[in-house]
């Protein structure tokens, strides 16, 4: 019995302590940022204006501070950024380095002695206030990012709240992003993370990418490992981004090759990662991994009280797993994982089922709805009224089956199946494979990695000046506004004439003329004054026009049927008029006079005609 009391008080403890952390988290909050502005605007003016390339570098652990210089090309992302302005001056492209604490708990000489979670964050902000400066300085630059190792990380998480569109800057802003030994990486990615198998970048928004074109393929063959940094920020893909972010990574780095399916690793770099590793000072490191360590283990316990314990008495409890164990440390070693309502509702799980422990004697069980009712009364008397109506429900409840064993079973399945899953970290084998990691770590710089035998940087370096050229002579040309061109507006359809509007008329109108289209030969062009006029009086409607049209119909009928009937009456005539003449007795003279033919016909004249007329 002294046994169960002593870890029920150890796993309330704990709980508690994970409340402390998560409140003290609250109240100090993240590092205060220096602002950007002077920094962007000290490399804007060293590259002479806006370039259409603009990079940002991140350097690794131990070679920035708060103060270092934006454009002085030390680190090893000088190797890189260096020759990319050298070759590429001017309005091209432009560089600057993001000063931040880069910092891993002092463990390193010379670095500064936040933690590597402290470090990390403070430059996640800079590089923020950073890019949103740059975009809104220079509308037309497009951002190129690079990151080394902890830089990696950090220019990890920016890219990947740029892709889900809640970044500092939008997505079509960015160009190109670099990653060498990224702690992000995910297990086994490819070179560019979300597209297996591609073999150059995506060029950048708004070009053609004919110089990508010609870039001589990334080689295929991509670490088995992962990254080594938290879960949560294990990226898989990079949103909008994917294509444009590429990968970097040499097999037995363990940075971003660490053996899969160990989230133990994780968890002991997570821990080591919050703490003051101070060489000259061995004891303080100690209780700093000790605090990080009680802290792990408290926010794994509200974790696994929240989510995965079942029931709400010591004897009806079990354990349902959502996550294995290991993945649950991992998680909480993490300090971005600790919150205060969860904690809060692990107590009120614990310490709902303590009292059900107690009530159990008398046949009766509350549920955790009903110990916070009671628990925030607000009043001695509201509390004796919740709890006496609990009470009452209680009894007509039945008491639930009890899982004690259920509980012991699946706890210590779960410890088994941690032990199984961190086997491979026993294997003496795994850990020759990082025996040179420091060196490997550091060969992206110098050592081959391309099929040429060219260090991953130079890859880097051909990438982004690529894309500088491409931005300065291949963007795709934007669309110019489409001139207005005056012209008639086209009539509307035939339908009820609208009302007149009132226009202001001048002091003596003068009524508009129609069209004169009588002295227009056949074939000839009127004018487009006339043709405007023209198109617009035979649309316009007429009211009775349809009896008018039958009219005109009618009147060209009968005017040419009584052009017909002229004519034949004139044949019948002349035809008379012959049969006549042959019935006469005058022998035909030998030469006839021609008939005056502008004499009409009509009745002869009195007197007869001597023959031969």
């Amino acid at each position: 019995m002294s046994r169960a009391r002593t870890v029920f008080e150890r796993v309330v403890c704990a709980v508690a302590g994970a409340v402390t952390v998560s409140v003290a988290t609250l109240a100090v909050g993240p590092p205060a940022v220096a602002r950007a502005q002077d920094g962007v605007e000290a490399a804007l003016a060293e590259a002479g204006g806006c370039p259409g390339l603009f990079v940002l570098g991140v350097q690794g652990t131990g070679q920035s501070t708060p103060n270092s210089p934006v454009a002085a090309d030390v680190g090893l992302l000088s190797l890189v950024l260096g020759p990319l302005t050298e070759m590429l001056s001017g309005p091209a492209v432009g560089r600057a380095y993001v000063p931040y604490l880069a910092g891993f708990g002092g463990a390193l000489p010379g670095a500064t002695p936040a933690p590597y979670s402290v470090s990390a964050g403070e430059g996640l902000g800079r590089l923020r206030e950073m890019a949103a400066e740059v975009t809104e300085r220079c509308p037309r630059s497009q951002l190129g990012l690079i990151g080394y190792s902890q830089g990696a990380h950090v220019v990890s998480m920016f890219a990947r709240e740029v892709g889900t569109g809640l970044g500092a800057v939008p997505a079509d802003r960015i160009a190109a992003v670099a990653l060498l030994a990224d702690p992000t990486r995910a297990p086994g990615a490819a070179v560019f993370p979300g597209q297996p198998g591609t073999g150059r970048p995506e060029p950048a928004p708004g070009t053609t990418g004919a110089e990508l074109d010609a870039l001589q393929e990334f080689p295929q063959h991509p670490a088995p490992g992962g990254g080594i940094g938290p879960l949560r920020d294990i990226a898989p893909d990079f949103g909008e981004l994917t294509g444009r972010v590429a990968s970097l990574c040499l097999p037995g780095d363990l940075a971003c090759d660490a053996p899969t399916d160990a989230p133990l690793l994780h968890m002991v770099v997570n821990i080591l990662g919050q703490a003051e590793l101070i060489p000259s000072d061995p004891v303080a490191a100690l209780e700093s991994i000790g605090d990080g360590f009680s802290s792990t283990l408290a926010r794994t316990a509200t974790a696994v009280i929240t989510h995965d314990l079942r029931g709400y008495s010591l004897g009806t409890l079990s354990l349902t797993p959502e996550k294995p164990l290991g993945v649950r440390l991992a998680e909480a070693a993490d300090p971005r994982s600790g919150s205060e309502p969860q904690a809060r509702e692990a107590l009120l799980k614990l310490g709902t089922s303590a009292l059900n422990t107690l009530l159990a004697i008398i046949g009766i069980a509350l549920e955790p709805a009903e110990v916070a009712g009671i628990a925030t009364a607000p009043d001695p008397l509201t509390g004796i009224e919740r709890a006496t109506d609990a009470l009452i429900d209680a009894v007509r409840r039945p008491l639930p089956r009890r899982t004690v064993f259920n509980l012991v079973s699946k706890t210590f399945n779960a410890l088994g199946q941690l032990s199984a899953e961190n086997g491979e970290l026993l294997d003496p084998t795994l850990w020759l494979r990082y025996a040179d990691t420091v060196r490997k770590h550091g060969d992206y710089f110098h050592a081959g990695y391309t099929a040429d035998g060219k260090p991953a940087a130079d890859l880097v370096l051909k990438w982004f000046t690529a894309v500088a050229e491409d931005l300065a002579t291949n963007r795709i040309p934007e669309p110019s506004p489409a001139r207005s061109v005056p012209s008639v507006p086209a009539p509307a359809d035939p339908g009820p004439a609208p009302a007149p509007q009132q226009q202001p008329a001048p002091q003596s109108p003068v009524p508009a003329a129609e069209p004169d289209i009588r002295n227009i030969a056949v074939g000839a062009q009127p004018s487009a004054r006339t043709r405007a006029v023209a198109d617009t009086a035979s649309h316009r409607p007429v009211p009775g026009s349809v009896p008018y049209l039958l009219g005109l119909v009618l009147l060209a009928a009968v005017s040419a049927g009584a052009c017909s009937a002229i004519k034949v009456a004139q044949r019948v005539r002349g035809l008379w008029l012959v049969v006549a003449a042959g019935a006469s007795d005058c022998p035909p003279s030998p030469r006839r006079r021609p008939r005056n033919r502008g004499r009409a016909y009509g009745p002869r004249r009195s007197g007869t005609r001597p023959c031969g007329d």
